[in-house]
């Protein structure tokens, strides 16, 4: 033989062709001659060694097939021995270190024991309880049943609003001004529903009570505050890990300069491998089907915008529908109409780090994103409700367990690969539409100029005409042309752009050191989604690629989509406004 035997081949291969390098004559001799290491008697220990090594293998495989249980047993002790030595001997004490650790043994004890029991005995008196409850709803005539959905929703909101006490960012008064835009916001949408008989308001009154209670929690408790400011420094502290990369890449100088480019893009690179590892594993998959469950239970949503909806903080605009890319051949326009208005209304984890280097505090970006999911679907709900069969209607939806990648460093490598596509992108069209809006600009004011108006730009211009809509989240008055036209810039271009408008001094002072601290909260939350033009081209070709046949579909619905989506996220904005 030239060369040694792989592990492929069976044993019996392996034997024979170790019997017949021994038995070949002279071959002994003619490596004494040549003063080498004789090939025959190599390839004879790298067979056997190979076989071994198969045999090693191929037990492994066996006994884990055989005995999962008692496998999976034996690694949950050994990790929960280590997890109580580690608490025991206190040797970190400080909560963020520790909070991380249970966490994290929690989810893997969860992990394994539900991959032998299931979830049914927690799901199934869940869904009976939810069952009975609209059942027992049920017997009560519609208009009473609504009349008594608004009663409560809007006693909850005017009790708590008006309960807590005056500070120098909200008054009383400030917080009727954002409760009146948001019951304004909500007429408007359902006089523009393309089928008003047709809405279940069931959808809207419970997302939109759950997006004020998620307010509530973060805004006024302690506890709420202090787990969204742990989340927020954990996701920080995660994405700085991408400066060691950076760093060895291009330099400690270079790699510690505060660029956009070399501060965003190597988070945007590293956070898409870390996910697609963690999704690899299956721990994206578990997360986001729970979360899945409990949306569909409680505001009656498909199983396939449950899913979509969950995972648009996590994955983005453009991978999140590949969670049910199975399905978009067969979605009901309004479900396809819901999954786009989600992720409109959130921004990506990839992303994160670009607007913490902006400024932006990550709690209320964090905050933003949980806020707007349930809000995306019941505003998707009113704008376009569901008049058609769903495949997935009360049926859960299964993501993918397995991705396309044979091992770990094989989801690290399409990870990055991910982000590299993704960070490209970003700078693509930041390039393209900043240079596009000052081409824009300059034309607008040399046109003023014939008419005596000096500095007329688009950003001014749409300042104007989102002025009302503005005064509608709470702004106070003297902030509400410079948020308005935030907005405005958000739209037109992104909210990378934005941001950066509000934090960063470029032709004029920051934004930030302008505005009071009631309105730069409101414009932080108001910013924090992918509505905008650019967005509404990338999410056609992603679904259009993956469903060819509803490409019409998914053309006619996605503006109607995005400004949905852009409207979710100023309601969380107008909420939280709302209990300051």
């Amino acid at each position: 033989m030239d060369g040694p035997i792989t592990h492929q081949v069976s044993d019996d291969t392996v034997d024979a062709v170790a019997e017949a390098n021994l038995s070949k004559p002279g071959s002994l001799t003619s490596a004494k001659n040549n003063g080498g290491v004789n090939s025959s008697q190599t390839n004879i220990s790298v067979s056997l060694e190979s076989k071994h090594a198969w045999d090693i293998s191929r037990l492994v495989r066996k006994s884990w097939s055989q005995y999962k249980f008692a496998w999976a047993l034996g690694i949950w002790a050994i990790l929960t021995g280590y997890f109580i030595a580690s608490l025991t001997l206190k040797r970190m004490t400080q909560l963020s270190d520790i909070l991380p650790f249970i966490f994290l043994y929690v989810f893997v004890s969860g992990k394994m024991l539900f991959a032998f029991i299931g979830t049914s005995f927690l799901t199934r008196p869940l869904s009976t309880a939810s069952r009975s409850i609209q059942a027992s709803a049920q017997r009560i005539p519609l208009r009473l049943r609504y009349l008594l959905g608004v009663v409560v929703l809007v006693a909850i909101v005017l009790s708590v609003s008006l309960t807590i006490p005056e500070n120098s960012v909200g008054r009383r008064i400030d917080r009727m001004q954002s409760f009146l835009g948001i019951i304004i916001i909500m007429l408007v949408m359902t006089a523009t529903s393309t089928r008003p008989r047709s809405i279940q308001w069931r959808t809207v009154f419970v997302g939109l009570l759950l997006q004020f209670c998620l307010g509530c929690i973060v805004i006024k408790t302690k506890w709420g505050n202090d787990f969204f400011t742990w989340l927020a420094s954990m996701a920080s502290g995660l994405l700085a890990f991408a400066n060691y990369g950076t760093k060895f890449l291009l330099g400690d100088t270079i790699g510690s300069l505060d660029i956009f480019a070399i501060t965003v893009f190597p988070a945007v690179i590293f956070f898409s491998a870390f996910i697609q590892v963690v999704q690899y594993l299956g721990g994206i998959q578990w997360i986001i089907k729970k979360i899945g469950w409990a949306f569909q239970q409680l505001l009656g949503t498909s199983g396939t915008e449950s899913m979509v909806a969950a995972a648009s903080p996590f994955l983005g605009l453009s991978e999140n529908v590949l969670l049910v890319k199975d399905y978009i051949e067969h979605m009901t326009c309004s479900e396809i109409h819901a999954c786009m208005t989600a992720g409109f209304a959130t921004i990506s984890g990839s992303t994160l780090q670009g607007y913490i280097a902006l400024g932006v505090d990550a709690k209320n970006i964090i905050t933003a994103c949980v806020m707007s999911i349930p809000c995306s679907l019941a505003l998707s709900k009113l704008r376009y409700p569901e008049t058609e069969e769903s495949l997935t209607h009360g049926v859960m939806v299964d993501p993918p367990r397995h991705t396309d990648e044979t091992n770990i460093l094989h989801a690290l490598a399409n990870g990055a690969a991910i982000g590299i596509n993704l960070s490209l992108l970003i700078s693509a069209n930041l390039i393209a539409i900043i240079s596009l809006v000052n081409l824009i600009d300059f034309l607008l004011t040399w046109l003023g100029q014939f008419v005596t108006i000096h500095q007329l730009t688009l950003e001014l211009i749409l300042g104007y005409v989102l002025y009302p809509y503005t005064w509608l989240l709470g702004v106070p008055h003297k902030d509400i042309l410079n948020v308005s036209q935030l907005l405005g810039l958000k739209f037109i271009t992104n909210e990378f752009v934005a941001y950066q408008r509000l934090t960063v001094a470029t032709s004029g002072p920051a934004l930030k050191t302008v505005l009071s601290s009631r309105g730069l909260a409101i414009a932080e939350f108001a910013l924090c989604g992918f509505g905008n033009l650019g967005s509404i081209a990338i999410q056609i070709g992603v679904m259009g690629t993956l469903a060819p046949s509803r490409k019409t579909d998914i053309s006619r619905l996605v503006l109607s989509a995005c400004i949905t989506g852009s409207i979710a996220t100023t309601i969380t904005a107008a909420i939280v406004s709302m209990v300051m």
